[in-house]
């Protein structure tokens, strides 16, 4: 039994607006690949990248996709699991869009991109958090199509290897270090691409925040965190998307087997099923943990009921 959480579908009617892979608006071909490949459930997302003139982060269009997302739930129940595309920085409309997503269409969750306009996690209103914490939902974290030092890697796609797992791990980072996770303690992040670099700096979150007062390294910040750094990076839930076993190995050192949940990226990304299987077979995990990783973190996530096959 597999459960894909990190699959991206987009509306019919973005088709013709930009230059996006033919398989992000292709859902038979999407529910073919999981009868293939022993896939239950897809947890389709928006992931806030656009090739083309398209502000996915636009109230008409976030509307558009909720909208879509929520009819593809609909109609393959069980099969095609739902969130809600939400760009909070923008606004109390964007958060009564959040709000219509959950309460009304009935979405299991958000995808939020890294970040919006230069702007990260930690500048979020709290009203947003607030939300999400009384309504017991995830947030799958998703880097965007703009990403820090986007001036420097326009060649050979470097915002796409580099740019959106730098982007993560500097969101994740500052929501850490000012206070986030101790002010909204219950959230339940997933973050695609094994997190980005955030497993392999933690223990460097935590050498700057021990010597936060040793002034000859230069200013620190005004929050005092309870705990360390790298406690609040074990909070986090990370996908298997890191394309090799040894990146996967540390996000598993970290996390645990339990935080851990299986994506494929696809679409768009054109690896099949067993590809991704194969490198999750090389951390030599139980039995019993294949399972939790392949399946049932997922479902403990996004609250999905056992489905036969």
């Amino acid at each position: 039994m597999i459960i894909d959480s990190h699959v991206h579908l987009y509306p019919p009617q973005w088709q013709n607006l930009g230059r996006m892979p033919a398989d992000l608006f292709d859902v038979e071909g999407q529910l073919r690949r999981m009868a293939d490949a022993g896939v239950a459930t897809s947890v389709v997302s928006d992931p806030h990248i656009w090739y083309g003139d398209l502000d996915l982060g636009d109230l008409a269009q976030t509307t558009t996709y909720n909208d879509y997302v929520a009819q593809l739930q609909a109609d393959h129940p069980g099969a095609l699991l739902g969130l809600a595309s939400v760009t909070p920085w923008r606004g109390d409309a964007h958060l009564a869009e959040a709000k219509r997503a959950i309460e009304e269409l009935g979405l299991a969750g958000f995808a939020l991109a890294t970040s919006d306009q230069n702007r990260y996690l930690d500048s979020i209103p709290d009203a947003f958090w607030e939300f999400v914490t009384d309504a017991g939902v995830p947030v799958f974290l998703h880097p965007g199509g703009q990403t820090l030092g986007q001036d420097l890697m326009d060649a050979y796609r470097m915002g796409e290897v580099c740019g959106r797992p730098l982007d993560m791990t500097v969101t994740l980072a500052r929501f850490i270090l000012t206070g986030g996770y101790e002010r909204f303690p219950d959230l339940r992040f997933l973050c695609a691409h094994g997190g980005g670099a955030i497993t392999m700096v933690a223990d460097r979150l935590d050498f700057g925040h021990e010597l936060r007062n040793y002034a000859p390294l230069g200013p620190w910040g005004e929050v005092e965190l309870v705990d360390a750094p790298s406690i609040h990076v074990q909070k986090l839930y990370l996908d298997t998307v890191t394309f090799g076993p040894n990146p996967l190995r540390l996000v598993l050192d970290t996390v645990g087997h339990d935080h851990l949940c299986f994506g494929s990226d696809c679409p768009p990304v054109p690896w099949a099923i067993e590809r991704h299987l194969d490198v999750i077979r090389k951390l030599n995990l139980t039995e019993a943990e294949m399972s939790d990783v392949l399946a049932n973190n997922a479902r403990g996530l996004f609250r999905i009921p056992v489905r036969r096959r």
